[in-house]
């Protein structure tokens, strides 16, 4: 608690002007506490008080023929000039500030507390400087106190946020596993039933299972943010190429929209950059998707450019649309999360897809800005710091020239979960590959060391050994698949995953929700890969 003068004021009874300074030595002679003695100066309403203190008297007396000059002589020629003057409430703290500030002698001769117009006692500086320091100790302890106790509650924070990361992350795995099922099984409907009413209503099975696969993973991806654990992992992209992709992935909705998709890469363009190509993808394809949603005619336009910067280079990324515009109200809660335009319904998103594009963006070192298209429609502008790639290596080159060919065999799935096997086996069988399925990671051991395969899927949690067991089993066993490809099955989708997968050893790895045409095409990649691997370690 502030201390104030009247706290520490001690009640030392005024001496008149007519007091000699003989008299008043005697009362610092009787006090060895005394350290000043309040002079009442004048009469009436003219009365004031000034100080004398022990050592200024004490230097009077003790001069050379100080006692024949001073001690028979009115007190009152001793009073300091300009004594401090201030009332009970005020306190210590702005006393010692204000002489510290403006040379006061406050803290030389002390002060003169006064109540109501009347004098009430005086403060000396030894006790205003303690008054002072042990509330600046009282504050420091307080500090120190409240720091701890919000380091405490950053700990819990930490804590909660890590609990809640993953029982997200352990809720986002027992969705993805039976999302398998649903998604996978309703691509194999709607690729093998005619046209008519069966294969629509597989076609909105399939796409209300991409719907709450999105949400699952923007759920993720704030839990990752939220927590800041997202990893950001820069390496070389093209440009160019990133547009054509970018353009393959969108094309087909824009069609079947009726509505037109441009992406083009500016003309003086930095073509090879180093970032994080999958958070670029993710923000365009929140930016993308919010357009081709509200736009139902006209076009999607994405323009991509680099600028130079002074730590390297800003790449801005540019979708404008031709749709229904943004209002100013809305336009101020858009990026917050589970927020939506008023022309938005349930089927249209979850509110977090510009959410998670902004924290994205900012996680980059960059920003979104949104604004009105002069044509109609809205303008979302990407600005992020990217850095300069370097050319691409010849081996690389090389590597890609290779032939992509090769003959289906037959692979060893281990998968303990019915229909994550059942999406597999079906979608592998159609492109021609021959399947077999074991539940387990003994069962799995058992017969890679009785047949080789071309390539080994094994889920990573499964009872008597899961994946780990399952690779431990193809490297060192009999030898037959010391060389055969192992690829990791899982619903976790966190880079810490897919990071332990890579130490582990594992060829690649495979993420459910599993979908028929991108399991088959992944597979094929990675076999490929593993084809010019052997290839260029051969060379």
């Amino acid at each position: 608690m502030p201390v104030r003068l009247k706290d520490i004021a001690l009640p030392v009874a005024p001496i008149t002007p007519a007091t000699t300074a003989a008299a008043a030595f005697s009362l610092f002679l009787n006090d060895a506490a005394l350290f000043a003695v309040p002079v009442r100066l004048g009469e009436g309403s003219d009365v004031s008080f000034g100080l004398v203190t022990r050592t200024r008297l004490t230097e009077a007396l003790a001069g050379p023929n100080g006692r024949d000059v001073f001690a028979a002589r009115s007190v009152s020629h001793l009073v300091g000039s300009q004594p401090v003057v201030a009332t009970g409430d005020t306190l210590a703290a702005v006393i010692a500030k204000t002489a510290a500030e403006k040379s006061t002698s406050a803290l030389t001769d002390g002060v003169i507390v006064m109540e109501q117009g009347a004098y009430a006692g005086i403060v000396s500086p030894i006790a205003l400087l303690k008054a002072v320091a042990e509330e600046n100790a009282a504050r420091a302890r307080a500090q120190q106190a409240a720091q701890k106790k919000l380091e405490e509650m950053q700990r819990q924070m930490a804590r909660l946020s890590d609990a809640s990361a993953r029982t997200l992350a352990f809720v986002g795995h027992e969705i993805r596993t039976p999302l398998t099922g649903i998604l996978g099984v309703a691509d194999l409907l709607e690729g093998q039933l005619p046209a008519g009413e069966p294969k629509r209503l597989a076609r909105t099975i399939s796409q209300s299972g991409q719907h709450l696969e999105r949400l699952l993973t923007d759920l993720l991806d704030l839990s990752r943010i939220d927590a800041g654990k997202l990893a950001i992992v820069n390496q070389p992209l093209d440009l160019r190429q990133f547009a054509i992709e970018a353009r393959d992935l969108w094309m087909p909705q824009f069609d079947e929209k009726r509505i037109s998709l441009r992406i083009g890469v500016a003309t003086n363009a930095v073509s090879r950059i180093e970032s994080d190509a999958a958070r670029l993808r993710q923000i365009l394809f929140n930016l993308v998707s919010n357009a081709v949603k509200f736009t139902d005619r006209g076009q999607v336009t994405v323009t991509l450019a680099t600028s130079p910067s002074p730590d390297g280079l800003m790449l801005t990324m540019r979708v404008a649309d031709t749709g229904r515009g943004i209002s100013d109200a809305d336009k101020k809660r858009l990026f917050q999360m589970f927020e939506q335009t008023d022309h938005a319904d349930a089927f249209t998103g979850s509110g977090l897809g510009l959410s998670i594009a902004r924290s994205l963006a900012r996680r980059l070192g960059g920003d979104i800005i949104l604004a009105d298209n002069p044509g109609g429609g809205c303008v979302f502008t990407v600005a992020l710091p990217v850095q300069k790639a370097g050319p691409r290596l010849a081996v690389e080159n090389k590597m890609e020239a290779h032939s992509g060919r090769f003959d289906l065999g037959e692979v060893l799935l281990a998968e303990d979960h019915e229909a994550s096997a059942l999406v597999i086996r079906e979608a592998l069988i159609a492109a021609g590959w021959k399947v077999e399925i074991v539940a387990d990671g003994a069962a799995a051991a058992q017969r890679l060391g009785q047949r080789r395969y071309q390539v080994i899927l094994t889920d990573l949690h499964m009872p008597n050994g899961g994946g780990d067991a399952v690779l431990k089993a193809a490297r060192y066993g009999h030898g037959l698949n010391a060389l055969t490809p192992v690829v990791a099955v899982t619903a976790d989708t966190s880079p810490e995953r897919r990071a332990a997968c890579d130490r582990a050893g594992f060829s690649g790895l495979i993420e459910k929700p599993l979908r028929p045409r991108a399991l088959v095409a992944t597979l094929a990649d990675i076999l490929i890969s593993s084809i010019q691997a052997k290839r260029a370690a051969g060379a």
